[in-house]
């Protein structure tokens, strides 16, 4: 028997494969609109495993290493660079001078010493540069609204000490508010690790293959990480929880 409705239901497909091809069309594009994202890659541990997360999750990402005349900013560069080839990223690198020329701190080049111990000492507090993630935030997010990016991640967390008063949940709390109402809701904050510790965060980076070996953490303007810091014990001791050896190289004194 002769199918009469044949040229009809030849149209019909057509008509759903353009239908099909259209939605697949529409949802990449939004997909891909979505799935922009910018970080701030200091080569540090966690800026590393916040850039290794959003690639495992699919996004694109925009990484940003800024330098603002810290004592270690050269070294952990470098690392932010390594790390960024090797995932095949374009880095963006932003001079910020006036931080060193006009900030107090001891994290900077032109001025005290980095304290040894833990971030628990009294001491620690001199290696606070005073509204360094509100710059870093805010500059980010101009970029972000720049590019049509909707997203501005910072890889603070639980362990960021109470000297940190721009690490807590309440800072990112309010800077995402602000950063929404500033750019009219085209750009939000995220914090993904802002209620892990160190160690998590390590757990979590080494289950999505983060290299850590291209990384660094140290504080003090030295070759070799110092192992004495408190940023360099910080991330021993997470290693250390996880019985698991920190592959980069400290000075031969630890």
């Amino acid at each position: 028997m002769v199918n009469t409705n044949y040229p009809n239901n030849c149209y019909a497909i057509l008509l759903y494969i353009a239908f099909i091809s259209r939605c697949k069309a529409v949802w990449v594009e939004r997909k891909i609109v979505m799935k922009k994202v910018i970080l701030g890659l200091s080569g540090g541990m966690d800026s590393a495993t916040l850039c290794s997360y959003y690639l495992h999750k699919g996004y694109e990402v925009l990484p940003i290493s800024f330098f603002y005349g810290s004592k270690h900013n050269k070294y952990e560069q470098a690392m932010a660079e390594l790390f960024a080839k090797h995932y095949e990223l374009e880095i963006h690198k932003i001079r910020l001078d006036f931080i060193e020329q006009l900030f107090k701190s001891n994290l900077l080049l032109s001025q005290g010493q980095i304290p040894e111990g833990h971030y628990e000492d009294k001491t620690m507090s001199l290696t606070v540069v005073p509204a360094r993630n509100i710059i870093f935030i805010s500059i980010m997010a101009g970029y972000a609204w720049s590019i049509g990016a909707d997203i501005v991640a910072i890889g603070v967390h639980a362990g960021n000490h109470a000297i940190y008063e721009d690490c807590r949940s309440g800072f990112i709390a309010a800077m995402n508010a602000s950063i929404i109402s500033g750019t009219g809701d085209r750009v939000h904050v995220e914090a993904p690790f802002q209620y892990m510790n160190k160690t998590e965060i390590l757990k979590l980076g080494l289950e999505i293959n983060t290299p850590y070996h291209l990384t660094r953490t140290c504080y003090k303007d030295q070759e070799l990480s110092c192992g004495k810091c408190g940023s360099c014990r910080e991330r021993l001791e997470s290693f250390a929880n996880l019985k698991i050896q920190d592959l980069i190289k400290y000075d031969k004194e630890i």
